[in-house]
């Protein structure tokens, strides 16, 4: 038995050694009608294709690769859907691999979602994901359909909540840059939340591996995501970037507090009615959670902190203007005003074209905030006598 197991296997090996000409054809002829496809030439595509039946024999894989690319070539026409449906659905898959047949049923899910068969799509697009469960690409056309689904009928976030689930499955798997779309399209689902919660809930519900990689290229997103309703997910996803990338979030998340400072301080005039209640009541305001993140991320990385910190100082004192420089910016922003104001009272057809109060006071107090010196004096003598101001 084991001589004529182990004649069996050389026979095999010289046969395909005998074919490997062949095989090397039918790889160029894929590999030239994929490129056609990409290039739009279709006609080209599907006739180069022709060619493989020709050759006396060929792998499995080139078989895969000539069903595959000749579908994709009717999925581009819309009057040959049914032609590559019927392709796809005549095809015997007992000799393929279980991801070639997990991509085959991908493929018969976006055909019948393109023919508006949802359930069967829905069906095919399952089937597909289940039988292998490691495909990033059939979770991503999932993810897809469902989000199409949700596009069609907004108010209800049943193909929003899918999708978010098929999305963080393919971006878990898939580890490649290509997965930020699926970020991004999860950030957007999940600003679609409705008041009970469902979409964020699904995002929660997710226990795989997180490509927390890729999702710094949404850290400004993430940010402005600390303010809307998915606020909780949106610092889960920072506290991760802060843990493994901390020098990735740093500057923004440093640029984003202070803006977040500056706003609270300009609100501020405008609640101080509403203190004596507040103080009365024992109770403060909530703590942003921009101002959670950052005490985490010096915790964790006290030294790296320090030393961007340092670095921050260096580039604020090495990139401090000089008063020619500063007295430049201001004159040139004074000067947009006027021609601001100049241009809409022409526009309106008013005849008075002098300068308003609001200008005057901004020059007066450059003026007075110049400090001594040949620059100050030549300011004084260029606009001290403009409508007599006090400089």
């Amino acid at each position: 038995d084991e001589a004529k197991s182990a004649g069996s296997a050389n026979n095999s090996a010289l046969t395909s050694y005998a074919y490997r000409g062949y095989h090397e054809m039918a790889w160029i002829i894929n590999r030239f009608a994929h490129v056609a496809r990409l290039h739009g030439l279709v006609d080209v595509c599907i006739s180069s294709l022709t060619r493989i039946y020709t050759l006396p024999n060929i792998e499995i894989q080139e078989a895969f690769l000539k069903l595959r690319e000749q579908a994709k070539c009717y999925y581009r026409r819309p009057q040959e859907l049914q032609s590559g449906l019927d392709v796809i659905s005549n095809t015997n898959l007992m000799y393929f691999s279980r991801g070639q047949k997990a991509e085959f049923f991908t493929l018969k899910g976006q055909f019948l979602a393109k023919l508006d068969k949802l359930d069967d799509a829905n069906h095919a697009f399952a089937t597909g994901a289940q039988l292998e469960l490691n495909s990033p690409k059939a979770w991503a056309a999932w993810g897809r359909y469902n989000d199409e689904c949700f596009c069609r009928n907004i108010p209800d976030t049943t193909g929003a909540v899918n999708a978010i689930s098929c999305y963080m499955q393919a971006a878990g798997l898939s580890k490649r840059p290509r997965v930020r779309r699926f970020l991004a399209r999860t950030l957007w689902l999940l600003s679609q939340d409705n008041a009970n919660g469902s979409v964020c809930a699904a995002f929660d519900a997710y226990t795989g591996e997180m490509p927390t990689w890729y999702w710094i290229a949404l850290v400004p997103q993430l940010l402005a995501g600390l303010d809307a309703s998915y606020s909780r997910q949106s610092q889960q996803i920072l506290l991760r970037i802060a843990k493994q990338y901390p020098q990735a979030l740093y500057y923004a998340l440093r640029t984003a507090r202070e803006e977040s400072l500056i706003q609270r301080r300009q609100q501020t005039p405008a609640a101080d009615s509403s203190t004596a209640d507040a103080a009365t009541a024992g109770q403060g305001q909530p703590v942003p959670a921009i101002d959670e993140l950052m005490p985490k991320l010096k915790t964790a990385h006290p030294l790296l902190t320090l030393s961007m910190e340092a670095m921050i100082d260096q580039i604020v004192h090495r990139l401090k203007p000089c008063p020619e420089e500063d007295i430049y910016r201001l004159v040139h922003a004074l000067l947009s005003d006027g021609l601001q104001q100049l241009h809409q009272h022409v526009s309106q057809g008013k005849t008075d074209l002098g300068i308003i109060d609001a200008i005057v006071s901004n020059t007066c107090r450059v003026g007075l905030s110049l400090p001594s010196g040949a620059i100050k004096t030549r300011f004084e003598a260029d606009f001290g006598s403009v409508r007599n101001m006090d400089l």
